[in-house]
């Protein structure tokens, strides 16, 4: 990405970046001065507690998703304007792959200053949208320790439903009466 996406010094981003580094620093110096000490399991459960529970305020963020593709699915260009407003809000942070019948996103761990939540959101609100009319959407949020991190990871997956709509029903039960099969 550009200079241009980056935040400037000086910027209040900038700042917020600094700030949870510093505090990451301090963070990591106290657990690794409570590692050394008796109860140290407890004190490690105690901080992911308050930093899940209380805080509500992992560390970073990571999202993966996958995008069904077929002809009566969202378009390539949809798809593709979704992964765009992705990398915005993970700041380019992010691998696209090409599977058969779907492409997948998987983002790298961002730190919260990276991160534009509302983004994120919004970009999520598109994705059901998108497949509203023949996918059921699964957003699961998982917290990890990854590389001595709390990450909070989205994963989404559009899921195709097990039993067909109603109005998938209507247009079968029209379909056998114009060919004269009767349903028993």
């Amino acid at each position: 990405m550009g200079t241009r996406d980056r935040a400037e010094r000086g910027t209040t981003a900038d700042v917020r970046g600094r700030i949870s580094e510093s505090a990451a620093f301090v963070a990591d110096r106290a657990a690794r001065i409570a590692s050394r000490l008796p109860g140290r399991r407890l004190a490690a459960a105690g901080r992911r507690y308050w930093q899940r529970r209380v805080r509500e305020q992992p560390d970073r963020y990571q999202a993966s998703i996958t995008f069904p593709t077929a002809p009566d699915r969202p378009t390539v260009a949809e798809i593709h304007d979704w992964i765009g407003d992705l990398e915005r809000a993970f700041e380019g942070h992010l691998d696209v792959y090409a599977r058969r019948g779907s492409v997948a996103v998987v983002t790298d761990p961002v730190s919260d200053a990276r991160f534009d939540a509302d983004a994120f959101e919004a970009v999520c609100e598109r994705i059901e949208d998108g497949y509203a009319g023949t996918h059921a959407i699964s957003h699961i949020e998982k917290w990890r320790r990854i590389d001595g991190r709390l990450v909070r990871a989205h994963v989404i997956v559009p899921v195709k439903p097990l039993f067909p709509h109603a109005a998938a029903d209507d247009d079968a039960a029209q379909d056998r009466s114009a060919s004269g099969i009767e349903a028993d």
